[in-house]
């Protein structure tokens, strides 16, 4: 008997069942060994990632699939990264997912399209899951084709080799507990959940277009252009089965013919409005979360791939004016865009209502000639508002700066100064303040009620005239409503169209950083830029001529920007496995800035560097700074607000393994952190950073050197990560490190 059958997997399905496929809900006790004509061979393990991404909408590269080889498949972390590399090499993204025992199935539902991979049999196999439907998945078979498959079905595949291992303990608690054999199945499963729950299994990539990926192609593989549609059509219906309304009842009441029948079918068409509100509601916050979620991942990628000079020159003060329009764009562009849109409209069939009153088709001329000149307040309004950013922007920068270098002001520069050109700013700004509160004004509330007064005025004519009839003026009436709602609407959209163009001038720059890098390369073996394993029957004292390089540069070159000379200029060097180098100079000499360099940190502008043979563009940025790890200055390094294991293993992988932790807690203990361990409550999983446990100079500086050795790199670079330690715990550590890394390179003062 199998190990799923003993806990309630059941017997594979008869010929009816195979007959009736996946395609229908399976009946109790079948079989998860029916999943094996849904699985795809590792072989096929390309196809099925182009598979699942042409199925899931985020249109891949037009590249051949690449095909995984023998040592790919040697472990779950080769494996993983291969996968990874094939997705950015056909153009998307595949993110591992971890989940609880207990919460396989609910991650399942939610992860789509995904790869999932089944363990357990003799060969890596894996499922290539679609969508959902209910609880139930959608797999997509070798050929193309598409079969429902229950996600318990699924869950118990997944599930089945780690239950392998407690099976055996849980039947003998079974048997010994007597528990009849019609509960077993029920008990089993109870136990099992109650013994594996907080397990944490892998295997689970689920596929997505790439933060720096088209937008277009983002938005649309998120169904917001849809989305938008069934919005507009929904506030289309809504609007005009309002129009209906007053079409049916007014014109009864008008031509005093009121019965019951018109007032019916005058409530039925309200109540036939009522859910196509509900549904304009719901379109209109989904599109919001979704639109704004695939802003802020853009955006945040975008600040992640800024190089070092970028930041630098921006300073804290530009950065967080970018935050507070960031916000804008995520809260203005997509209300303001639909609002302005759904106005237009609006505004189309208040003209063809006026244009049925009473003064005809001047009057819907008089309404297009207000609508113009609405759109000019509105630019009118959009240039203020600039104007009014830029100033503010420039308060706030020169706000954060003075209050960073607070101490060095009040040290170094005259009191008298201290306050210098502070009034001339806030003089502009409250003189830009008033420009936009009166644009604000204008288009705001002048301009629809002005219409009021205008649209009234054009029925003087027919009316001097006498003629027209009541309904006639009625129609025209309600006209110059419709059209005074609608302007509202329009004057309120294009404002905040207005003010998130605004803000996208000060973040386009995040948003278009995101896309940098070009097409990555075809996954490389698991052991490319690697270093090899020594020779059998290799003599252990070789010197650095005779082993074989790991880090090679050649005539490297690197000028910071906006600075006459280069910091690093014509370096050559060959760092050798194994070896153990310490790099000394002058401050400003260009340690740090060859540091940089050789972890992959900076680009050089000339010159070639190679890492196993490999050079940066073959091997990815990625790829080069996990084998090459640094741990750079202090003032470049950070703590960041969460446990101290985060901090630890931020750089190797999340949610950790036991090992991980074990390792974790060992290279603590070597570089003398024992005893802040036991110190905090929480130990490994103290909070620490600006919110919780403070770390001293000296715990921060090891805290850096054990995130870069837990990195498990080819090179560990340290660039004055001991100048803040005592002699004691600088040689226990030094000691650590020289055990720990392959091979090292440590940059300090003479």
């Amino acid at each position: 008997m199998t190990a799923a059958a003993e806990h309630g997997g059941g017997a594979p399905p008869d010929g009816a069942e195979a007959q009736r496929g996946w395609g229908a809900r399976p009946r109790p006790g079948e079989a998860v060994d029916a999943l094996a004509a849904l699985e795809w061979p590792a072989e096929r393990l390309g196809d099925a990632i182009e598979a699942l991404a042409l199925q899931g909408g985020l249109r891949p590269r037009a590249v051949a699939a690449p095909i995984p080889t023998a040592g790919h498949l040697r472990s779950a972390d080769a494996l993983g990264a291969w996968i990874d590399q094939a997705a950015g090499y056909l153009g998307v993204e595949a993110e591992p997912i971890a989940a609880r025992y207990d919460e396989v199935d609910a991650a399942l539902l939610r992860v789509a399209p995904a790869l999932v991979w089944l363990r357990g049999g003799e060969t890596p196999t894996f499922l290539a899951v679609v969508g959902r439907r209910g609880r139930d998945l959608s797999v997509l078979r070798a050929d193309r084709s598409r079969a429902r498959v229950p996600v318990e079905a699924i869950t118990r595949r997944i599930s089945r080799p780690l239950e392998a291992q407690a099976l055996p303990e849980v039947d003998r608690v079974l048997a010994r507990a007597g528990v009849r054999p019609r509960r077993c199945g029920r008990a089993r499963q109870a136990l099992l959940r109650e013994r594996l729950g907080p397990v944490i299994l892998d295997g689970i990539w689920s596929l997505r277009l790439p933060p720096g990926a088209s937008f277009r192609r983002q938005i649309a593989a998120a169904r917001i252009p849809r989305r938008l549609l069934g919005l507009l059509a929904a506030h289309a219906s809504a609007y005009a089965l309002w129009i209906l309304v007053w079409m049916t009842v007014g014109r009864s009441i008008l031509d005093d013919h009121l019965d019951e029948g018109w007032l019916l079918a005058g409530a039925l068409l309200l109540a036939t409005v009522v859910p196509l509100r509900q549904l304009m509601a719901w379109l209109s916050g989904v599109v919001a979360i979704d639109a704004s979620a695939l802003i802020k991942q853009r955006l945040l990628s975008g600040a992640l791939a800024l190089d070092a000079e970028e930041v630098r020159s921006e300073g804290a003060g530009r950065f967080l004016g970018r935050v507070i329009e960031s916000e804008a764009i995520e809260a203005l562009a997509m209300g303001g865009g639909v609002a302005a849109v759904a106005s237009a409209f609006e505004l189309v069939a208040a003209a063809a209502v006026l244009a049925q009153g009473a003064a005809g088709a001047l009057h819907a001329v008089l309404l297009a000639a207000w609508a113009v000149l609405v759109v000019a307040l509105c630019a009118r309004f959009y240039r203020r508002r600039a104007r009014w950013t830029s100033a503010r922007l420039a308060m706030t920068h020169d706000l954060i700066e003075r209050l960073v270098g607070h101490r060095t002001r009040l040290a170094q520069e005259r009191q008298g100064r201290w306050h210098h050109g502070e009034d001339e700013a806030l003089a502009q700004y409250l003189l830009r303040s008033r420009e936009l509160d009166r644009s604000q004004i204008e288009i705001g509330a002048l301009m629809p009620r002005g219409w009021l007064i205008a649209g009234i005025a054009g029925l003087l004519p027919p009316f001097l005239a006498g003629s027209g009839s009541a309904a006639a003026y009625a129609v025209a009436l309600g006209g110059v409503l419709l059209a005074s709602r609608a302007l509202q609407g329009l004057s309120a959209g294009l404002s905040s169209l207005a003010s998130a163009a605004i803000a996208w001038e000060q973040v386009s720059t995040l948003f278009q950083a995101a896309a940098r890098g070009g097409t990555p390369p075809p996954p490389l073996p698991p052991d490319a830029g690697r270093t090899p394993p020594p020779t059998p029957g290799a003599a252990g004292g070789q010197d650095a001529e005779s082993r074989a390089p790991v880090l090679e540069a050649h005539e490297l070159s690197f000028r910071h920007k906006g600075r006459a000379r280069p910091a690093v200029s014509d370096v050559s060097l060959r760092i050798a496995a194994g070896d153990r180098i310490l790099l000394e100079g002058p401050s400003g000499g260009g340690k740090s800035t060859l540091s940089a360099l050789l972890s992959g940190l900076r680009a050089p502008d000339a010159g070639l560097l190679l890492l196993n043979g490999l050079d940066r563009h073959i091997l990815g940025a990625a790829a080069w700074r996990r084998r090459v790890a640094a741990a750079p200055q202090f003032h470049e390094n950070y703590v960041l607000s969460g446990t101290f294991a985060y901090n630890l293993l931020m750089g190797r992988r999340w949610p950790p393994r036991p090992d991980d932790l074990a390792e974790a807690e060992a290279i603590c203990h070597e570089l003398g952190l024992g005893e802040l361990l036991g110190r905090m409550p929480g130990g490994l999983e103290q909070v620490v950073g600006e919110t919780g446990w403070q770390l001293s100079h000296g715990e921060r500086s090891r805290l850096y050197i054990a995130r870069a050795l837990l990195q498990g790199a080819e090179v560990v670079v340290l660039d004055e990560s001991f100048a803040a330690l005592d002699p004691e715990t600088l040689a226990q550590a030094l000691r650590c490190v020289l055990r720990r890394a392959r091979t090292l390179v440590v940059i300090a003062h003479p």
